[in-house]
């Protein structure tokens, strides 16, 4: 029913989802990293946000949003190099 390529992205994307709860930080990262340089993923912003929230101590403003600022490095860090190599 769906293709190769879309179950391995929602695949991921749910184990970034779970790995942000259950697994250790750099599980999240490299899942993040996986899905930002294959596709043009928003759900890297998503997992980002969605990691800061969980994680951040205390006040909401007191600290920085380590993994959103990683997310959206990633996706336009990536971007170029995807365009070049991995798009047919």
């Amino acid at each position: 029913m769906w293709s190769t390529g879309l179950t391995v992205r929602c695949t991921l994307a749910l184990t970034g989802f779970i790995a942000a709860v259950f697994a250790s930080p750099w599980v999240v990262l490299i899942v993040m990293g996986l899905l930002a340089l294959r596709w043009r993923a928003w759900e890297v912003l998503v997992i980002g946000l969605w990691m800061d929230f969980l994680w951040l101590p205390g006040a909401f403003f007191s600290s920085l949003p380590l993994f959103t600022f990683a997310a959206i490095a990633l996706v336009w860090g990536f971007e170029p190099l995807r365009r070049e190599f991995l798009t047919p």
